[in-house]
């Protein structure tokens, strides 16, 4: 009989935790975001949650800067309110990858979140909107907002999450990939996904299931010729991953990955769409025990193929991997690369291979003042559904400075410097149709900025 009383208490319990998620999802879906969950597949494989990943790394800059002035909130009974607005002003030119579209900039955001205070299950739900404002180019105004909840179950030694996310956001012609793109083009997204992780002592099995809908539409200019439907990319994607973890010891551990996805796009008139199916299976090591050099390596393969439209099938190579070293407490250098099929939740993302590698450093200045640079190289390959087409080829080269300055609590400065040199060859004008230059471009921006956060 106690045992039996045990069972039930303990089933209730997880019945009633259920209903409140469901409950406080519906009661703040109106005014609360949590960040959309888009990640890449390095992030799916070494999420921060994972045993040996936050409480070792610690020795990081940017980790300890977060840490230092981790916010604490307002706290509403047994839940945490987060507010978050910040202002940034500043320049910009070659907003849309064409001479003479420089201006200032004005930077606006704002978001809201809770986060449950519980001792074992989780909820959270927040929402966020950021509006870019040039005065000298209204075209090129967009705002962009996102909301969503989610929750978990903390089911003793296994974790059951589920979350939705919903966001309007825009395409950028400077963004890596973004072909045709002029004026912002608008797009939604529609993400939920639910994950279980069943752990057995040093090992852990990790099933996600995901469902996304993407909808394009077109960019909002007087301009004919500068006006771009993007509706032929809107698409539904469901994409399964099981992972397995096993852990060698505190913070190592051994990865195995493999991932199915399969996408259906919109029907256009008198042409098939580009439906695709893909898979890859990955394997890798996340070596984050000692204090000054850490390593994620992770290596594999993924093939697509058109099950409808026509189109060959792309196969290739993947890796990742991310090279930490903190030789002293103010500095932080972190190398990173990737190759492989483009994010499938991206909207160019049928038929493109990214090649990218990355160099950042990371330094405290003093306390409440740290440093943020980075160096980048990106190449995508989009390849032609066309027999015997070219590819067609971007190069990107990215440098990135920024300082942070915690003024107060909840107060913090921030200056940004950014520069972008972007070539592009093959199977693209160098100057469009509607007048924009994709051939070669440059982009560079500066802001000052003040945040909030509470």
């Amino acid at each position: 009989m106690i045992a039996e009383y045990r069972y039930m208490h303990q089933i209730n319990g997880i019945t009633t935790c259920f209903f409140n998620i469901i409950f406080l999802i519906v009661l703040l879906w109106g005014g609360l975001f949590v960040p959309e969950a888009r990640a890449q597949l390095a992030q799916q494989s070494f999420s921060s949650e994972l045993p040996g990943y936050s409480s070792d790394s610690t020795g990081n800059v940017s980790l300890r800067e977060m840490m230092q002035h981790r916010y604490t909130g307002i706290p509403v009974g047994a839940y945490i309110l987060r507010p978050t607005l910040s202002q940034q002003i500043g320049y910009r030119t070659n907003i849309l990858a064409a001479p003479h579209t420089s201006s200032a900039s004005l930077i606006t955001s704002a978001g809201l979140g809770v986060k449950s205070n519980w001792s074992r299950h989780a909820i959270g739900a927040s929402m966020s909107v950021t509006n870019q404002a040039y005065p000298s180019l209204s075209a090129a105004n967009y705002t962009d907002w996102s909301a969503s909840a989610g929750g978990a179950l903390d089911l003793r030694r296994d974790t059951l999450s589920l979350g939705y996310s919903h966001s309007f956001k825009h395409l950028s012609a400077t963004d890596l990939g973004n072909f045709g793109v002029g004026y912002p083009v608008p797009y939604t997204t529609d993400d939920v996904r639910m994950s279980y992780r069943k752990t057995w002592a040093r090992f852990a099995l990790i099933p996600t299931a995901s469902y996304d809908n993407f909808s394009f539409g077109e960019s909002p200019t007087t301009l004919p010729t500068a006006s771009r439907n993007m509706s032929a990319l809107s698409h539904q994607l469901e994409m399964q991953v099981i992972q397995g973890r096993f852990e060698v010891s505190k913070g190592n551990a051994f990865v195995v990955a493999l991932k199915g996805a399969e996408a259906q796009f919109n029907s256009r008139s008198g042409q098939l769409p580009n439906d695709y199916v893909s898979g890859g299976g990955f394997i890798g090591l996340d070596l984050r025990a000692d204090p000054v050099l850490q390593y994620r390596l992770l290596a594999g393969g993924e093939t697509r193929r058109f099950t409808r439209g026509g189109g060959n099938p792309v196969t290739t190579p993947t890796a990742e991997a991310q090279i930490l070293w903190m030789p002293d407490k103010l500095n932080t250098l972190t190398f990173s690369g990737r190759r492989g099929l483009f994010d499938p939740t991206s909207p160019f993302s049928r038929n493109q291979v990214m090649s990218t590698a990355q160099i950042g450093w990371d330094r405290e200045l003093r306390r409440d003042v740290f440093f943020h640079g980075s160096a980048t190289y990106a190449l995508t390959n989009s390849r032609s559904s066309t027999e015997g087409a070219r590819s067609r080829q971007q190069n990107q080269i990215i440098f990135r400075t920024a300082l942070d300055w915690q003024f107060t609590r909840d107060v913090k400065f921030t200056l940004n410097y950014s520069h972008t040199s972007s070539y592009t060859k093959h199977g693209a004008s160098a100057v469009l149709d509607n007048g924009f230059s994709h051939g070669t471009f440059t982009n560079n921006s500066i802001t000052f900025g003040v945040e909030f956060t509470r």
